[in-house]
């Protein structure tokens, strides 16, 4: 494995990590084996947030006694200085540990929300109080979309950073990072493979190829684990010139079917969660991915699915009710054919509700 400096925390950190927000999705013991895994293979970055349903818990099993090897990123969605204080000390416990390496503001948003938590009682306030009781030693912040990190940091000096990233989505390399090798602030990607739509080994070599200290792709399986650790153990990693065909026919085939999860096309006048459901459906990727007989025979965690179920069989009637208004595509600033990218998925997401029925899991 490889690893880099990220930014001006110092820490020599592995260049492909581990994402952790699908690990809870299968069964605990499954999960542990995963990150341990990972480990074996000289991973030694972990993130994950309180949000990621059991994760943390996970984490802090697969990761006992080995704590100061291994840098844990977590992150907040609080608001408020007294939710952000709260989920600080929730992922304390719940990963075992008296620290994190790192601690992120979630999902920041340009706006009000970026106002309200980098503001006057804001969670950030938690974070700085954190790190001077030394509950956690780095501070960053994540986004979709790389202007609002542009405008966290010209409002406070964060250290690290999370960003999608990937041969389809770009934006990040405009200013975002530009500004970050500048400033010494550490450069951490997700959604390294877009969902799923790129080849792994293809993606991942190329974004070590471009100015950052770490990719955390999210992991559900042990293969995905050893596929990605591949790619970090390179000694050589430029792309070739077919490899480099390779990522502008990626680049052209999924310009426009790549969901950016802007969230512009949002809201829908029937409800549909259409950046969830075409950006960030991991569950469905794995489907795609694994095939039907791979998808079936994975120990899924019983609760997860039980949960993703019901939220999905209200996501195929919301998208069944669509009338076909266009509002999603007039707002859509990539031109994608939402409705038509929207409908396909239904037919999948139908199978995958067949085969947990079928199993007694949903």
């Amino acid at each position: 494995m490889q690893y880099r400096r990220l930014g001006r925390t110092g820490m020599e950190v592995s260049v492909i990590g581990l994402g952790s927000a699908q690990i809870a999705s299968s069964r605990d013991e499954y999960a542990v084996r995963v990150v341990q895994r990972a480990l074996q293979l000289g991973v030694n970055y972990f993130d994950t947030a309180r949000s990621y349903w059991d994760s943390e818990i996970i984490l802090g099993k697969a990761l006992k006694g080995r704590r100061e090897s291994v840098y844990i990123s977590s992150k907040t969605g609080g608001k408020t200085r007294d939710e952000a204080w709260q989920h600080i000390h929730e992922s304390l416990e719940r990963l075992q540990t008296g620290y994190l390496d790192n601690c992120h503001l979630h999902g920041l948003e340009q706006g009000e929300d970026l106002e309200t938590r980098l503001g006057p009682g804001g969670a950030l306030e938690a974070l700085v109080e954190a790190k001077e009781q030394g509950l956690i030693r780095h501070i960053g912040c994540t986004a979709h979309i790389a202007r609002a990190l542009v405008k966290a940091l010209g409002r406070f000096d964060f250290e690290v950073i999370l960003v999608p990233m990937n041969i389809v989505e770009r934006d990040p390399l405009d200013e975002l990072i530009p500004l970050c090798v500048a400033r010494d602030i550490g450069v951490t990607i997700m959604k390294p493979v877009a969902t799923g739509l790129v080849p792994a080994p293809l993606a991942l070599k190329w974004l070590l190829n471009q100015p950052i200290a770490a990719a955390v792709p999210g992991c559900t399986t042990i293969e995905e684990v050893e596929q990605n650790a591949a790619v970090g153990a390179l000694r050589y990693i430029s792309l070739s010139p077919d490899e480099a065909r390779q990522v502008a026919k990626c680049a052209e085939r999924l310009e426009h079917v790549r969901c950016r999860v802007c969230r512009v096309c949002q809201p829908c006048p029937v409800g549909v969660p259409i950046a969830e459901t075409l950006g960030t459906d991991v569950m469905h990727s794995h489907y795609l991915t694994m095939g039907p007989e791979t998808f079936a025979a994975f120990p899924w965690r019983a609760d997860r699915v039980k949960q993703n179920a019901e939220r999905r069989r209200e996501t195929i009637r919301q998208i069944e009710a669509c009338t076909e208004c266009e509002l999603c595509e007039m707002r859509c600033p990539h031109d994608l054919p939402v409705i038509e990218m929207l409908r396909a998925t239904v037919p999948h997401m139908k199978e995958m509700l067949g085969i947990w029925e079928a199993r007694g899991l949903a």
